[in-house]
């Protein structure tokens, strides 16, 4: 079973995993754990009354359970077999933990903004960038003469559809 213990002193794999060094994994712990509190009210449970134990013990776990899915968004039944559930638990717990992400990340002010004002208002307030990347490929006239044509060759021997 894939546990937080076994990733939280190899950085690399952590990183390849979450998209969160350790510090940030941990510093994004304590407002998920606060989430999950205010969602599920597990202080207020009795213990002694019963009921079906966490399908995920530890909340790092939990919260390395939602970032690995995110980030690398594997099967549902791949994912239940890396943390040791069933397919219908993988699918119950994803929808619990994203709502619970959502919420710990809109308390950091890091929820992404959805609508267009929103985004834009984010945008404005970045600093102005000075790279632009065009993703798009353009034909260009190449020259009639020989040593032109032999400078301005791509290597590509058919046009792009």
């Amino acid at each position: 079973m894939l546990t937080y213990e076994d990733l939280k002193d190899k950085p690399k794999t952590l990183l390849a995993m979450t998209s969160l060094t350790r510090a940030e994994f941990d510093a994004l712990l304590v407002p998920f754990a606060a989430a999950w509190e205010t969602a599920t009210g597990a202080s207020r449970k009795d213990p002694t009354q019963g009921g079906r134990p966490p399908i995920i013990e530890g909340m790092a776990d939990r919260l390395l359970f939602i970032l690995f899915y995110l980030k690398t968004y594997p099967l549902q039944e791949v994912i239940a077999h890396l943390f040791g559930l069933s397919q219908s638990q993988a699918h119950f717990t994803l929808h619990q933990l994203s709502a619970i992400l959502n919420q710990a990340l809109d308390t950091l002010g890091h929820q992404p903004a959805r609508l267009s004002a929103a985004m834009g208002a984010r945008l404005a307030a970045e600093l102005p960038q000075d790279l632009g990347i065009d993703g798009t490929e353009r034909r260009i006239n190449r020259p009639t003469d020989g040593l032109g044509q032999r400078l301005h060759y791509s290597g590509k021997k058919k046009p792009t559809r």
